[in-house]
């Protein structure tokens, strides 16, 4: 397996309409731009490749084309849902194909379950994996609005510690990531936010897994260079940021109509309930990042 460690963007899913199929064509030049600009590996199907608004059929066949094409990246699959067997059958499809970890979000339609309801999910999905699965736990309570909580992290080390590899933390609050870092020694932690890249990297977090990546990889990797050689790492946080400022949530849609504008790649679009960008905004968006020197590569 891949080692899981540096920049690893969350990548997008194309689709040729808002209400098409998956452009699984698009998936080899995407990645050979990632791998380009210093990208480690990628993460698929997760939020921000709206892995929960895919089919299960079309996420095997998204992970079969990553997998296919990933060239030298490592690859993180998203494999939560709702139900507790598809989220099993996902992750072991992509662990059998090759995936060097699952990143499993807790099971989202109930609110207000119990941390004993989700420790027993989350046990479950162990159960039903290899003895050798890396699991990665995927805190985004804003989306799920079911926390991972100490409790959770804390059961599933004691019964299924060697399977449970790291977590995402998307909580956007890099006290919440310092704490995990240094309560969970033995985990990778991974940042999952943009602005964050520099606090979390010096706290001691494996990495991040961006959104920002899929269109301005060189610009979150020269973060982490930064950080690695000693260098100015303020001022290569300050251009990411500042990036991210401009670009709205939930952020497909910006980045897909971004993405042409430093790449040859051509324009995809999001799948519904998300909504493609409007002509009129992407070109304000433009406007901006061209006045930052950031809409071309």
């Amino acid at each position: 397996m891949r080692e899981l460690q540096g920049v690893i963007c969350a990548n997008l899913t194309p689709f040729t309409s808002d209400v098409g199929p998956v452009d699984y064509a698009w998936f080899g030049g995407h990645l050979r731009f990632l791998e380009q600009h210093g990208i480690n590996g990628v993460l698929t199907l997760g939020t921000t490749g709206e892995g929960p608004s895919l089919a299960f059929s079309e996420r095997q066949q998204v992970l079969d084309t990553v997998l296919r094409e990933r060239g030298d990246l490592a690859v993180i699959a998203g494999t939560g849902c709702a139900a507790l067997p598809e989220t099993i059958a996902l992750s072991r499809y992509a662990l059998e194909r090759g995936a060097d970890a699952v990143l499993v979000m807790p099971p989202f339609y109930f609110k207000g379950v119990t941390e004993a309801g989700v420790l027993h999910y989350y046990r479950a999905v162990c159960d039903g994996l290899p003895s050798d699965a890396r699991l990665l736990l995927y805190h985004i309570p804003s989306v799920t609005a079911v926390p991972i909580t100490p409790l959770i992290i804390e059961g599933l080390l004691a019964s299924h510690g060697p399977q449970v590899y790291g977590l995402k933390d998307s909580s956007g609050d890099i006290q919440h990531t310092t704490q995990l870092i240094q309560r969970y020694p033995q985990l990778r932690v991974f940042s999952g936010s943009d602005t964050q890249l520099a606090h979390a990297l010096a706290a001691g977090a494996s990495g991040v897994i961006t959104a920002l990546s899929n269109v301005w990889p060189d610009v979150a990797r020269a973060v982490f260079d930064a950080h690695q050689q000693d260098d100015d790492v303020v001022a290569a946080q300050l251009r990411l940021t500042a990036i991210r400022r401009l670009i709205p949530d939930p952020t497909p849609p910006a980045l897909k109509a971004a993405l042409p504008w430093r790449s040859d790649l051509p324009r995809v679009s999001v799948r519904a309930p998300l909504v493609n960008l409007a002509d009129d905004a992407a070109a304000v968006l433009r406007l901006a990042l061209a006045e930052r020197a950031e809409c071309e590569a």
